[in-house]
């Protein structure tokens, strides 16, 4: 979460604010009777050309010319700084720039308007300074002014984010989405990284709801499914995240797709998993040493697809003779591995209709995910919600986001 939305935009545009006539540099925005006198007149002109050509050591040089010369007025000293805190701009040492801009917003010489524009612009530079604390502080200052800047709430709820504020984050995210229409996709990721680190359950799955329903894109998923998959370790949950993840077009390094390749094999789809290898070798995912590693895995997987294949003929008459709940669960099994998902979905059904099973939950998402991909939508959902096991009733509630 550290993308900040920085719209300087015009505030931070140059067009010459100090002009050049007749020896004296007229300003751009303050009173129209102060004068410059040559002394510094001379020195700041040939700085305003140095800007111009974008020569921003030159033009510094200059400036600090002007600025050598005594006495000066208070209105010498502001035109000295109006091109001294852009010049600092432009060479990226935005902290300095923030200094000098806090002194021209309190110099008295601003219109009250280009002061508050100005404030804008000065907590997008301790933004980009890291000065979070300052950026909050202007912030929050220039939002009693326009309340309304969507730029400026966001900026500040990221600012205490990166404080680690993360309640006052998560508050200053939410009333950004009350006030929006469509929610700000950046909004969310941020209001749910910080509910994530409060712990709380409810805002996050709450906001995560949000962020799918309105951004399903392979990206965003993969920023959510990463955290999920970092943090799990129950193989069944990670099958069922990994599954996720090619639906969505979020399994893209080639760690993942060796290990979701091991654990398909270990949990018993042997099918499955040697589809899954090949698919990233063909993706050109490996290379080197690493491809030698993924074709082992590759040839452990089709060891274990080969005696799935031999079996799959009498899954059927398998099917009809089980006299148990886990007998009929092991035939789902087969036929999901072999992608055959609408009798893998009927297997699934009459296990658990049987009863007794040793993993309910597993067998209630295998059968969910069978029916998504069947096209049974509606059906799969129902599934999903029988799953009771918290952390993997999680995961089911992605996979409904997912069906929806």
């Amino acid at each position: 979460m550290n993308k900040a939305t920085l719209v300087l935009g015009a505030a931070l545009a140059f067009s010459a604010p100090l002009v050049l006539i007749g020896g004296a540099l007229l300003p751009s925005v303050a009173v129209a009777q102060q004068k410059i006198g040559p002394k510094v007149g001379v020195p700041l002109k040939a700085a305003q050309d140095a800007v111009k050509a974008k020569q921003w050591k030159t033009a510094e040089g200059k400036i600090k010319e002007a600025n050598a010369v005594q006495p000066k007025s208070a209105y010498e000293q502001y035109a000295i700084n109006e091109l001294l805190w852009y010049v600092y701009l432009q060479q990226g040492r935005n902290a300095d720039a923030a200094r000098v801009l806090e002194q021209q917003i309190a110099s008295g010489q601003m219109s009250a308007g280009e002061r508050t524009q100005r404030t804008k612009t000065l907590s997008q530079l301790y933004f980009r300074a890291g000065n979070f604390g300052k950026a909050t502080q202007v912030g929050n200052q220039y939002l009693k002014s326009v309340p309304g800047d969507k730029d400026i709430q966001l900026l500040v709820a990221q600012a205490f984010y990166q404080q680690k504020d993360y309640q006052s984050a998560a508050a200053a995210g939410e009333k950004l989405l009350k006030a929006s229409g469509t929610p700000d996709e950046d909004t969310l990721q941020l209001v749910l990284r910080s509910y994530y680190e409060l712990g709380d359950a409810d805002g996050t799955s709450r906001t995560l709801e949000q962020l799918l329903k309105y951004y399903p894109s392979p990206d965003t998923w993969h920023r959510v499914l990463d955290g999920y998959l970092d943090e799990t370790k129950h193989d069944h949950e990670l099958v069922a995240l990994y599954r996720l993840s090619e639906d969505v077009g979020a399994l893209t390094k080639a760690g993942q797709y060796v290990d979701m390749t091991q654990a398909l094999v270990v949990g018993g789809f042997g099918i499955e998993g040697q589809r899954i290898m090949q698919k990233g070798i063909d993706a050109g995912l490996f290379k080197g040493e690493e491809l030698t590693r993924a074709q082992r895995t590759l040839e452990a997987a089709k060891r274990k697809a080969d005696a799935e294949r031999q079996a799959i003929g009498s899954a059927g008459q398998t099917l009809a003779a089980a006299t148990t709940g886990d007998q009929m669960y092991e035939v789902g099994k087969l036929y999901f591995s072999a992608g055959d998902y609408a009798k893998a979905a009927d297997a699934f059904s009459k296990a658990i209709a049987k009863g007794g099973l040793s993993d309910l939950d597993d067998a209630n998402m295998e059968l969910g995910i069978a029916l998504v991909r069947s096209g049974k939508k509606a059906e799969a959902l129902k599934a999903f919600d029988a799953v009771k096991d918290p952390k993997f009733a999680e995961v089911a509630r992605l996979w409904k986001l997912r069906a929806r």
